[in-house]
């Protein structure tokens, strides 16, 4: 134990309370004469000291006096108790000093418990983190089963979404009739926290309809799946436009790409 892990243990060294490991460690400080350690001691010594001097007196009641006396008198000692002079009596300094101790003890207990309360509140913290953490992950990992199925099934039509900006990265989709379609992609830049990609199903007549929001993750990768929201046979094309956060209920930019489905 270091000086400040002892710190807290100087009173109840002081009032003789402390034993064990913890006590000697306090005498191993102070055998070598501890800079911190050994004024400590000295300064909770006098604290002590002083708590056993600042009793107050007290005055007993009568009725007390007349229960000693009559003691005194049936055991024939009231010729020696007469002889004791008058004076006022006090608590005992031993009590007082008991006192202390307790009050000192009950101060380090309550200390203790504030010390515990705060670790468990900081586990319950971590714990609730580490749970987070974990269904991230546990959502992470599903989607990518979702992904590798849609990929890897027959009834799937691979899309190859072609960027009008030559330097982009292309993006990859898979189409399938009831899976939903999922969209993949490496390289991608970062976007700014105002802005958005959203993919949209180009009917051969109509207009478009959103299928889903993204953005590339901190490595520019982009792995979702989403729902078909249309038969396939009536989709055109499926293209992908820069939005405001949130998406938007029609494109408001030209499609950044595109690929030709039917």
């Amino acid at each position: 134990m270091d000086c400040e892990q002892l710190a807290p243990l100087y009173e109840q060294y002081a009032l003789g309370v402390l034993e064990g490991e913890e006590r000697a460690e306090v005498e191993a400080h102070l055998a070598r004469q501890c800079p911190h350690c050994a004024p400590g001691i000295e300064k909770a010594r006098g604290v002590v000291a002083q708590l056993a001097q600042m009793s107050p007196e007290a005055e007993p009641p009568q009725s007390l006096k007349g229960k000693i006396l009559d003691a005194a008198r049936s055991s024939g000692s009231v010729a020696e108790f007469a002889k004791v002079p008058p004076s006022r009596a006090t608590f005992p300094v031993w009590a007082w000093a008991a006192a202390a101790a307790l009050a000192i003890l009950t101060g380090y207990s309550i200390r203790q418990m504030g010390n515990q309360n705060t670790q468990l509140a900081d586990l319950r913290r971590q714990m609730k983190i580490a749970t987070l953490q974990n269904k991230a992950l546990q959502d992470q990992l599903e989607v990518s089963r979702q992904i590798s199925s849609v990929m890897m099934s027959p009834d799937s039509m691979p899309l190859k979404l072609m960027p009008k900006d030559k330097n982009m990265p292309m993006v990859h989709a898979y189409l399938h009739p009831h899976m939903g379609v999922a969209v993949t992609a490496d390289q991608m830049p970062a976007m700014p926290a105002a802005r958005t990609l959203q993919l949209w199903s180009v009917p051969k007549n109509g207009k478009p309809m959103s299928v889903a929001i993204f953005h590339p993750d901190s490595q520019g990768q982009i792995a979702i799946i989403a729902p078909v929201n249309m038969p396939m046979n009536e989709i055109a094309a499926l293209a992908v436009t820069e939005e405001p956060a949130g998406g938007s209920p029609q494109p408001t930019t030209n499609p950044a790409w595109i690929a030709q489905v039917n």
